[in-house]
């Protein structure tokens, strides 16, 4: 089911005629109610005395405006020909409720919002049999290791240190080397690369508490990207993303997060988002206390989720004020159920003035027309 989907559309309902396909909101246009103001087809004029201060202001843009009807943009045509019932949509914005669908097929559920435990890293035996396991001879010679070895296991404090000439090993070398010495001595030696004399040593030393030499964290998770679910509740996809981003200190770049799709805002919704590199227990404790959005159900992936990944959506709406019978509201579900409906494009997509609907604002921007597209918005 695509995004586009809305309920009117599903029943073959239009808000503005007819509604023996579906239910619609509003049966007519309406202008703006203000005791102060009178209707006039042209807009609306000050009813009874005032300041003349005003009158000598320049005109602003006229309101009001009528709206689109679905029958505006072609929403005609019903898949039933059943009566059809009234009621009222998204009320609250609880009654709204979206989970998005995955390529894989699985529904976002936000169920566990418990931070994940790093793996345990592979214990090595200390046995001196097992020393080609620990220390990985076609990285560092058994020498180099010995001192190293020297150092972890020295129980004075010492400022000793073990340099390697690092002339002509790529980053990539050297953050193999990092990677087995880390894997063979833990939190007891720290190494860094530094410059001296214009030339790349890499330098192990013994780890000394409150001292910082190694500022680096090691991956240890099981793949690049972190995916987990956001559920929020009265906000749109990209606010949720940019308080996600302050909240994790992402250098103010919500881009560096992924989601396949935005959704609605007045309603509650559950879709994926994606990080690089990010540890979850990092996520989990930065968005723990903002309100409305919560995140959970971690998993991890080679592949960073992108606009249009996604198979559809699931919806649950809660339709208010029906006042027709159960059988014409169950013979209309029915209908739905074994009919389907005609997926149309939504008012959304439209935009809201009769005057000025926003593809005719789209075709001027593709057409450079810029004077044009500024002057329809200040009604010139």
């Amino acid at each position: 089911m695509s995004n586009e989907w809305n309920w009117n559309a599903s029943q073959g309902g239009n808000r503005g005629g007819s509604h023996r396909g579906g239910f619609r909101r509003d049966s007519h246009r309406r202008m703006p109610r203000n005791p102060h103001f009178g209707y006039r087809k042209d807009g609306y004029h000050k009813q009874g005395g005032g300041n003349n201060m005003w009158d000598n202001r320049p005109p602003k843009r006229e309101i009001p405006q009528l709206r689109l009807l679905e029958s505006d943009i072609g929403v005609t045509e019903f898949v039933s020909d059943h009566k059809g019932f009234t009621g009222i949509i998204k009320s609250r914005y609880s009654d709204f409720q979206v989970s998005e669908i995955n390529d894989d097929g699985k529904m976002a559920e936000l169920t566990d919002m418990r931070s994940p435990q790093p793996p345990e890293e592979e214990k090595v035996d200390e046995d001196e049999d097992l020393l080609i396991t620990k220390y990985n001879l076609e990285i560092l010679p058994m020498e180099t290791w010995d001192k190293i070895n020297t150092l972890s296991v020295s129980q004075v404090k010492t400022n000793d240190v073990v340099e390697i000439d690092m002339t002509g090993v790529t980053k990539e070398q050297r953050t193999k080397i990092h990677d087995a010495v880390k894997k063979a001595f833990g939190a007891k030696i720290v190494g860094s690369t530094v410059n001296i004399d214009d030339k790349k040593f890499m330098r192990f030393t013994k780890y000394r508490k409150g001292v910082r030499v190694d500022n680096r964290i090691k991956w240890v998770w099981p793949a690049e990207y972190v995916h987990f679910i956001v559920h929020k509740e009265n906000c749109d996809t990209l606010e949720a993303a940019a308080r996600i981003a302050e909240a994790l200190k992402l250098n103010g770049r919500p881009s560096m997060l992924g989601y396949a799709g935005t959704k609605d805002r007045r309603a509650k919704t559950s879709q994926w988002f994606s990080l690089r590199k990010v540890d979850p227990r990092k996520i989990a404790a930065g968005c723990s206390g903002l309100g409305n959005i919560h995140v959970g159900n971690y998993t991890f992936s080679k592949t960073h989720i992108k606009l249009g990944m996604l198979k559809g959506n699931r919806f649950r709406i809660v339709l208010r004020s029906i006042e027709e019978p159960d059988e014409e509201v169950d013979k209309a579900c029915e209908n739905l159920r074994s009919r389907g409906f005609i997926n149309y494009y939504g008012l959304q997509r439209f935009g809201a003035s009769v005057d000025i609907p926003t593809y005719e604002i789209g075709k001027q921007l593709l057409q450079a027309n810029l004077k044009k597209v500024f002057n329809s918005q200040i009604n010139i």
